[in-house]
């Protein structure tokens, strides 16, 4: 466990480092009254889980009308606490469906109404309030297509049908007979012959004589070529070279065809103006205005095939590279919406997803991502709203940033860092996490052991929040952090308390850090657990099969409800 004790600055446990709490995603202002019991300052509402759920759409936003919103802002504002609001977790920003993994105008609607009514949400409890700039919490995508291990698959952007297309490691069946060749080097040397004979000696030479050494693949003992998945790509590029001259092949042989009834039309044509057959003359004119048609139109495909064959190497982009692009743009139409349809215009922050498998989960990327949806929506506001090019970089810098979730960088503990060979380390996570200094406003801070995105309290994993904490503070860098710890048992309220036991908060002065004591005094507490991994009991993994803690009876506690609004313990995680 990490000792935390963040330059003894808890005097004031809320107020001093600027802590906060976020609350669950139904019954939002019963949990905000009973959070504002514990001195929090700062309080983040969730309307984030019920879109994506069991094929459940739209999000808690939509169930929390006028009344509710005048509550939340009126019991804010009495307060003094500084909201903040996490939008569905489900939103896909660079209008890729998960599912289907291309682009969908459908798909892009339904993202820009959950972006608009979470903002929307947003703004009307800000006007309530008189403030402006609420922080909107973002996820930067829900998709599962990032590769964190590339020897295990390679996602790739198809630019010509625009959607993602991932890619395993590959095994190419040779036909080499075991029994007839049994010495394993006659095998390999049999194989390697015969794809170069089917493939071509160019790329036998892209799998196997690559360029520093880095070959695409290999050849088993039993006669297998196995390509990594980028070789796979190369394969995958190959056979759909393959497949478009075979289509332009078929396309001449057509054409030849059409050349040929022409020539028989002509022929009748002639015979007919001999006889001064009129009608048969309008018929054979209409079957060659026909055929001119045809060969134009397979002219014109032969021409688009072509060209697609020559730009095939550039029509495959590792989706690592072109996420930050396709999502920027997603944010810059948030951040338009914020500025043109709110009073408040609430920001834009986008944290780092809670996997390493989805894209953009690494803090690079993320960073890359709100740079390029900066400087595109201030290229918007100087050319659109004709502000100056100086004011519109300001207004951009204000409303898009970047929420750091330390707890999803510590889950890439469970990769490969492809620098050193080894799992990501300590020092590696606060290194990804340096790269959003530049674009950073808040923090979401809760713990795990590295394997899931398990939100228990803080010190009972191993994330690293001090030590990223201090990094960013060597930096110049404080800001407002939101603790989202209702992993463990006891719920939020227990998660919190026993969050700030454990940092050393002078509130409980020198007693001891104790986990089951803190849970069981805490009146309000709920038994959840959703994903969790406690490690206080030893465990990796989940105590229960089903969402850790949360199968225990309600009576013991709960006050939390399900993702269907039932009572009981939440069936989704808030992230």
């Amino acid at each position: 466990m990490t000792e935390y004790m963040l330059n003894n600055k808890f005097n004031d446990p809320f107020n001093k480092v600027q802590f906060g709490v976020s609350i669950g995603e139904r019954n939002q202002l019963e949990e905000f009254s009973k959070v504002l019991r514990s001195g929090a300052k700062m309080v983040e509402i969730d309307v984030a889980s019920v879109y994506g759920f069991e094929g459940e759409q739209g999000n808690s936003a939509d169930t929390l009308g006028k009344t509710e919103r005048e509550a939340i802002a009126n019991l804010a504002k009495t307060n003094d606490v500084d909201l903040s609001v996490h939008a569905p977790w489900a939103i896909n920003f660079s209008g890729i469906e998960p599912q289907s993994k291309a682009k969908s105008e459908v798909y892009g609607h339904l993202v820009e109404k959950e972006v608009g009514t979470a903002l929307e949400f947003a703004d009307d409890i800000s006007k309530k309030m008189g403030r402006q700039n609420m922080p909107v919490i973002f996820h930067a995508s829900s998709d599962h297509l990032s590769d964190p291990d590339k020897s295990l698959v390679y996602s790739v952007y198809d630019e010509t049908e625009s959607k993602v297309i991932q890619i395993p490691k590959q095994e190419i069946e040779l036909g080499i007979d075991k029994d007839k060749v049994s010495d394993p080097e006659e095998r390999k040397r049999i194989a390697m012959q015969k794809f170069k004979s089917i493939y071509g000696e160019s790329f036998y030479k892209k799998v196997f004589e690559n360029k520093d050494n880095n070959r695409l693949g290999f050849v088993s003992d039993d006669g297998k070529v196995i390509l990594n998945p980028e070789g796979a790509l190369e394969f995958y590029k190959k056979s759909k070279s393959q497949q478009l001259n075979q289509e332009m092949a078929n396309l001449n042989i057509s054409l030849r065809n059409l050349e040929y009834q022409k020539t028989d039309l002509l022929v009748k044509m002639s015979a007919a103006k001999a006889q001064s057959d009129k009608k048969e003359i309008d018929n054979i004119q209409r079957a060659l205005e026909s055929i001119e048609n045809m060969a134009k139109d397979l002219n014109q495909r032969n021409s688009e095939l072509e060209i697609e064959e020559k730009t095939l190497d550039n029509r495959f982009v590792p989706y690592d590279k072109k996420a930050p692009e396709l999502a920027a743009q997603g944010i810059v139409k948030a951040a338009m919406f914020s500025y043109n349809n709110t009073e408040s215009k609430p920001m834009i922050l986008v944290e780092n997803p809670m996997s390493p498998e989805m894209s953009l989960s690494n803090p690079k990327d993320t960073a890359e991502t709100v740079r390029i949806a900066r400087e595109e929506f201030a290229k918007e506001l100087h050319e659109k709203q004709h502000l100056s090019l100086k004011e519109a970089e300001k207004i951009s810098s204000d409303i898009i940033g970047i929420n750091l979730d330390i707890g999803h960088i510590n889950v890439f503990k469970s990769y490969i860092n492809p620098k050193t060979g080894q799992p990501y380390s300590d020092k590696d996570i606060v290194e990804m996490a340096k790269a959003t200094e530049d674009y950073l406003k808040r923090y979401h801070l809760n713990d795990n052991m590295g394997n899931k995105d398990s939100h228990l309290p803080l010190g009972q994993g191993n994330a690293p929040i001090k030590e990223v904490y201090d990094a960013m503070m060597e930096k110049g860098l404080d800001v407002p952090a939101i603790m989202e710890v209702f992993g463990g048992l006891g719920g939020l309220e227990a998660g919190s308390v026993q969050s700030l036991q454990y940092m050393g908060a002078p509130l409980y002065g020198n007693t001891p850090y104790v986990s089951l004591p803190s849970y069981l005094g805490q009146p309000y507490s709920s038994i959840v657990g959703d994903y969790s991994s406690y490690s206080n009991f030893g465990l990796k993994q989940d105590m229960f099969s089903y969402g850790g803690f949360s199968g225990i009876f309600p009576a013991v506690g709960g006050g939390y409800m399900d993702n269907r609004g039932n009572s009981g313990f939440s069936g989704a995680p808030m992230v």
